[in-house]
């Protein structure tokens, strides 16, 4: 949608009083970015909105809009514009560099060939590289007919339903064997795997065997070869992904899934023996009857003041200083910051100093949490520590706030309804608030989605993301690896391994509430829609009762 200058400058109404002496006295950090954020959308002139700008650490185009709608710069303004304009725009824009910063793959596909071709003759090379565009206009993808190179370039720059519409077909084993080796080769698995309508174009790289690629891309080809029976291949992947791991939870993961096609014990005892705590060693020690152990629910905080790690700017401050001190140098700083207010802070660096052997699940504010059931408890925790790992400070690339990483926007809806008011944005770095206001998100989620794995997609991806994910009857149906391969599918990178990780958290919390909860039970209700969520029960009972 294009968003006129008219619009944008309704956006720049006056929030709160960020001034420009505050933004100027802060580091360069996404803390000061966030002010100047704000300060953009006060009623500010020209020239304090460029004095501003000009101290963004990484200008978006989320900064470049709102500076935009305040400047008097020229070249700001046509830049804005351009790169706002629509799909219908672009065969009337008489500026050459202009079409070339408002043309995206996007909004070339809803172009008509000859109009595609005008546009790539017009433009040449002399921007970069628009031959994608005459890629569009050919229908023979991946074939001995086409150009493999610009192909495959067209593949991972084009949208996912392009890819859906022009890219699931089959391949020829020879064509097959020549994308094995060609540059990008490892996003065009990555994404076929987790497009779940490219089922004909999966089926083919299911043939894939051998090979030398990153632990990610064994892992998704091994997966998609699963998907199609070729367990042969997908035992091949598993093996050379887990060799190439980068991380505990990744070697945890692999080694679940050659459980899962082998049934060797040995896989099994490997598994439930790491000191990961995630969701896949967890299911590994329920299986087999044993404890998870290495983890910590307390400190021995002395006094009443502390570090409550709740100003973004200190936060970072100290989070700067973490990261340069070696593990056996920070319990220096641990002792630095003692007090009751510190549980937090001084948990998050107890785990740094012993990770990966030791896991911090502290409760550092029960105090506002009285209201809650101790499985709304155990939920709020569960997403808690994955956020934030409990520090009340923090602010994320894309502004989310706080203890519990609540968007500015949600913040502004749920103000207008919550009587605890905010006075600024500020207020979100107070526990209090932000774990208010994280309750009364969850109202909306508890509603409808009744497994935490689908809260947890709600709750970072949004409701609508889950439901069209569950709606759309690709993911979570009775299967051999389910609900376990649906887990490793889902699109939404982030989403996916966010909901993993909260689960994990989720039954850590219940268990340390006092509510044990079996993670296989957990899994087994994913696949049967009247127990995990309103929105697939609703569809089922709609189609056995269409009047």
């Amino acid at each position: 949608m294009k968003l006129s200058f008219s619009l944008a400058a309704l956006l720049c109404a006056n929030l709160w009083g960020v001034t420009l002496d505050e933004i100027n006295s802060k580091p360069a950090s996404r803390e000061k970015n966030f002010l100047i954020w704000q300060y953009l959308r006060q009623d500010i002139n020209a020239t304090q909105a460029s004095e501003a700008f000009y101290q963004v650490e990484y200008v978006n185009e989320r900064f470049l809009f709102d500076y935009a709608c305040k400047t008097d710069e020229p070249e700001i303004r046509y830049t804005a514009e351009c790169l706002q304009k629509v799909s219908t725009d672009l065969m009337n824009i008489v500026e050459d560099d202009c079409l070339y910063l408002a043309l995206t793959p996007i909004k070339a596909q809803h172009l008509e060939s000859y109009q595609r071709e005008l546009i790539a003759t017009r433009l040449g090379d002399r921007f970069g590289d628009v031959q994608w565009l005459r890629t569009m206009n050919h229908n023979n993808h991946f074939s001995a007919f086409s150009d493999l190179s610009s192909s495959l370039k067209l593949f991972l720059i084009s949208g996912t339903q392009y890819r859906a519409d022009h890219f699931n077909l089959p391949i020829d084993n020879d064509i097959l064997a020549q994308l094995t080796v060609a540059k990008g080769f490892d996003q065009l698995v990555y994404l076929s795997a987790t497009e779940h309508k490219l089922t004909k174009l999966q089926e083919s790289l299911s043939n894939v065997s051998g090979g030398v690629y990153s632990g990610q891309t064994h892992f998704y080809l091994g997966i998609n070869a699963l998907k199609f029976n070729r367990v042969d291949n997908a035992l091949f992947h598993f093996q050379e992904a887990k060799r190439k791991a980068l991380s505990p939870m990744e070697r945890d993961k692999n080694n679940f899934w050659l459980y899962r096609i082998t049934q060797d014990e040995t896989a099994l005892k490997e598994l439930s023996e790491s000191l990961d705590i995630n969701m896949y060693t967890l299911w590994a020690k329920e299986k087999l009857g044993i404890e998870t152990q290495n983890y910590f629910t307390t400190l021995p905080t002395q006094g009443k003041e502390g570090f409550k790690g709740d100003n973004p700017f200190e936060w970072n401050a100290l989070h700067q200083e973490l990261v340069v001190t070696p593990p056996e140098k920070l319990y220096e700083i641990v002792e630095r910051y003692d007090g009751e207010d510190s549980l937090a802070v001084q948990a998050y660096m107890i785990e740094r100093v012993y990770q990966p052997y030791i896991h911090n699940f502290t409760m550092p504010y029960d105090q506002y949490m009285s209201t809650l059931t101790l499985d709304q408890k155990a939920m709020l925790y569960a997403l808690m520590r994955q956020e934030t790992r409990l520090i009340p400070g923090l602010i994320s690339r894309s502004f989310a706030l706080g203890l519990m990483q609540i968007m500015p926007f949600n913040v502004d809806s749920i103000s207008k309804i919550h009587p605890l008011k905010i006075k600024s944005y500020d207020d979100m770095f107070n526990p209090e608030f932000s774990i208010a206001y994280s309750i009364e998100h969850m109202k909306h989620i508890e509603a409808t989605l009744f497994n935490p794995v689908l809260a947890a997609y709600a709750y970072n991806g949004g409701i609508g993301f889950t439901k069209r994910l569950l709606l759309s009857g690709a993911y979570f149906n009775a299967g051999e690896y389910e609900p376990f391969m649906s887990m490793e599918l889902v699109g939404n990178a982030e989403s996916r391994e966010y909901g993993k990780k909260v689960l994990a958290n989720y039954v850590m919390y219940k268990k340390i509430l006092g509510e044990s909860v079996s993670i296989a039970t957990i899994f087994d209700t994913l696949t049967q829609p009247s127990q995990s969520d309103y929105f697939r029960a609703e569809a089922i009972k709609k189609s056995l009762n269409p009047n």
